[in-house]
């Protein structure tokens, strides 16, 4: 009986010193397998293909359904969802499976070029490697704006009487000062206008006019004109946002067009 007890402690013994290189063994495994997957070309085409096909239903899906959808671009995306996504799963899946899809794409991203940054490099080739990468850059940072557009920011939306002030966040003021507009008898509506002054800490900062396609720029903020009014009194219909990620689209999208122009060059002068 002591030798069988002896013989099992040893056999238990071995058993938990082959562990942990077992387990060191399954962990590489794993990571080898994830590696490659993200690695692969595949990965990006087939999940390039399938986030086109998903906003080809959300294509179809928004006009159909109006009345959930509407009221998406008056309010930041994440807050949207939450209150009104999440209620109709059924109509709003392929939002959710475009934003898991783009993940998958960002991480696919990420390894690539941390693997083509990591490899050896001529100094023949460096500026045409590179050039893929910096393409890889600004669309990350374009990603990043709209995440931070999506949770962060505001976006508020309302009739302003003419003479009439609204109370916006960071202590700010929006003054509308007059509406004017310019009326066809027989076709209607020319040309509008909003003559607006926006004062923060009790302080004017800013004035200008609004107009189709013509809004007022402050500080990351944007004041648009949406529509106007002018019985029983004059009012226009106005929509304040600050989309924290503006900066970080503006500089992906900049590095996005010179990674393209300089990949596209450097190509056609090696042939």
């Amino acid at each position: 009986m002591e030798r069988k007890a002896v013989s099992q402690k040893k056999a238990t013994t071995g058993f938990l010193r082959l562990h942990p290189i077992l387990w060191r063994n399954l962990c590489h495994k794993y990571i080898g397998i994830m590696k490659s997957f993200f690695l692969s070309l595949k990965t990006s085409v087939w999940t390039l293909l399938a986030l086109i096909c998903i906003f080809f239903v959300g294509s179809y899906m928004m006009p159909m359904h109006r009345e959930i959808f509407s009221s998406m671009n008056d309010d930041l995306l994440y807050s949207w969802a939450k209150r009104t996504a999440l209620d109709n799963l059924w109509y709003t899946w392929w939002l959710f499976a475009a934003v898991a899809g783009l993940a998958l794409l960002t991480i696919n991203t990420v390894v690539c070029s941390i693997h083509a940054v990591k490899e050896k490099w001529s100094r023949s080739n460096s500026l045409l490697r590179m050039s893929p990468q910096i393409i890889h850059i600004g669309f990350l940072f374009i990603l990043l704006a709209h995440l931070l557009g999506a949770g962060w920011g505001y976006k508020i939306s309302g009739a302003l009487p003419e003479g009439a002030a609204a109370q916006l966040p960071e202590k700010k003021t929006l003054y509308l000062r007059a509406v004017h507009a310019d009326i066809d008898p027989q076709w209607g509506p020319r040309d509008w206008s909003a003559e607006v002054t926006l004062i923060e800490n009790n302080q004017p900062v800013i004035s200008g006019t609004l107009g189709p396609n013509r809004p007022l720029l402050y500080k990351g903020m944007a004041i648009y004109m949406k529509s106007f009014e002018f019985e029983p009194r004059p009012y226009a219909v106005l929509l304040v946002a600050k989309d924290p990620g503006a900066i970080w689209a503006l500089v992906g999208g900049i590095l996005f067009i010179l990674g393209s122009l300089s990949l596209l060059a450097l190509k056609w002068k090696k042939e």
